[in-house]
């Protein structure tokens, strides 16, 4: 309803109340169907269930302009399975959408039909703009700070979507996806980078993508950023936030473009049918970057899927911090006390003061995982919260970053592998690694100091002096500096350059 005379602004329509349980979502692709099962409906979703059928129901559309049959019957079986497995789970929520192939064919209507029968519920053709819309949001979601140009590229078209400063602007589709490529090219990768040219020159505002970075989604572009990332021997296997810069991304999709299919199926994680589609999506990013002068590659692991999910998300849910929401969820399901993270980061806060936002952030989300390790062996609690917390499927943070938070974590449960931190140490730097020891020091010393209950925390605090590190404790908590808890804060000190004095009340 339009607004009335009185000046009064229309009101957003609030999202319906979040379902309470597991939600799914089935995307019908031109290459591949997948379900993926989410924890719930939350800022950050936890995928609890993840699996896909490379069906290629979008193969050879352009010289028949239908589905592909065989592609059609592995897809609906897929269905078939997907609707089983997530009864099984106890799925809430179920949404189902299809994309460029079923979209553009002229038996699209009759395999949707099919599709609902084998699902169980509607299914929901997206068009060329909603995709765009739907990838921009999934990667604001999973990246927050994106400033660049958002690429999916799925089997038969690459949508596009400005990000910058949390919003997405300007989708649009592009018919070449590596299945349509194929059949344009007549198999020939040489052929699709003259085909790919021609269609970005018609792109209006091409200019502004110069100096952009290009974030990239979807599953081929995610087997070349693999590639790279096992190529370069890169200290984080994580490909959600795995950047790589623009000379090295085009000498390398350069390289992939000209492999044959015997050789990609030999890299590990390309299975027999992805590999056919590799070095047509390896032309799309190398010509993007070229033509449209980008200057980097981002790759989100959020795209359309998790996309529709933040859309879902009332306004309060969006604007939580990802990294955060993350980490406290991780410490009521793993920590002994769900205060303890909170009122950890608040006694920390005085050593850190002159911390830039960056850090800031990263301090809070660290205290939140100080408790997470308790349960495993205390030989080895360091190193396996080192590696928990470098491969942990966290948003919102970028991989020097991540290592800089698992390195702390290493420290905070007294680890002292030097061939660790000399790895951490070549990728962060020594400021950086030096900052992650003082902060894991200092976790270690206060929970030393109270054990597992923020009631001592609460009661005490730290701070630093130009000569000394200062701890006020209460009279009543004397007893609590024992040798051991005094060792740890002359450690935490000594990391400060500092001496290390107790100031009783």
């Amino acid at each position: 309803m339009a607004s009335g005379a009185s000046g009064e602004q229309p009101q957003r329509r609030a999202p319906a109340p979040a379902p309470e349980g597991p939600i799914g979502v089935v995307d019908i692709g031109s290459n591949s169907v997948r379900l993926v099962i989410y924890d719930r409906l939350v800022r950050s979703p936890l995928a609890v269930f993840n699996e896909k059928s490379l069906c290629a129901i979008g193969r050879n559309m352009v010289r028949t302009g239908v589905l592909d049959e065989e592609g059609s019957n592995a897809a609906l079986a897929a269905l078939a399975r997907f609707q089983e497995v997530a009864r099984s789970v106890g799925v809430v929520r179920l949404e189902t959408f299809a994309t460029a192939a079923v979209r553009d064919a002229r038996n699209g209507a009759e395999f949707v039909a099919r599709a609902r029968n084998a699902i169980g519920t509607p299914v929901r053709i997206l068009s060329g703009e909603d995709e765009a819309r739907f990838a921009a949001e999934g990667v604001l979601a999973g990246i927050p700070e994106a400033d660049g140009v958002v690429g999916d590229l799925g089997g038969g078209s690459l949508e596009l979507a400005f990000v910058s400063q949390g919003q997405q602007s300007g989708g649009l589709t592009l018919p070449f996806g590596p299945l349509r490529l194929m059949d344009l090219s007549e198999g020939r990768p040489d052929r699709a980078r003259a085909i790919v040219d021609a269609e970005l020159e018609k792109l209006p505002g091409l200019e502004r993508l110069r100096g952009k970075a290009l974030y990239a989604v979807g599953g081929v572009w995610r087997n070349i950023a693999r590639m790279h990332l096992e190529n370069v021997q890169h200290p984080v296997q994580i490909l959600h936030h795995y950047e790589i810069a623009r000379d090295r991304a085009i000498d390398f999709t350069g390289l992939i473009a000209g492999l044959s299919r015997k050789s990609l199926e030999s890299a590990a994680g390309v299975t027999r049918k992805r590999a056919e589609a590799i070095p047509y999506g390896a032309v799309v990013m190398e010509r993007l970057l070229k033509v449209g002068r980008l200057d980097r590659v981002i790759i989100s692991a959020f795209g359309v899927r998790e996309g529709l999910l933040f859309s879902r998300l009332s306004e309060e849910e969006r604007a939580r911090d990802p990294l955060l929401s993350a980490c406290e969820d991780m410490s009521r399901r793993l920590g002994r006390d769900p205060a303890l993270g909170g009122i950890l980061a608040q006694w920390t806060a005085p050593l850190f003061q002159s911390a830039d936002k960056g850090f800031d952030r990263l301090r809070r989300a660290a205290c939140h995982l100080a408790d997470t390790g308790w349960r495993g062996h205390p030989d080895h609690r360091a190193e396996l919260i080192y590696e928990e917390v470098l491969n942990a499927p966290f948003i919102g943070i970028d991989h020097p970053r991540r290592n800089q938070l698992a390195l702390a974590l290493f420290h905070r449960y007294g680890g002292s592998d030097d061939k660790r931190e000399k790895r951490a140490l070549r990728f962060i730097g020594e400021e950086a690694a030096l900052r992650a020891r003082s902060l894991g020091l200092a976790m270690r010393a206060g929970l030393v100091l109270a054990g597992p209950s923020p009631v001592v925390l609460q009661s005490s605090a730290v701070r630093l002096t130009p000569g000394a590190l200062v701890l006020t404790l209460p009279r009543r908590h004397q007893a609590l500096m024992a040798e051991a808890s005094t060792k740890r804060f002359e450690i935490l000190a000594e990391a400060f350059a500092r001496s290390f004095r107790v100031e009783l009340r």
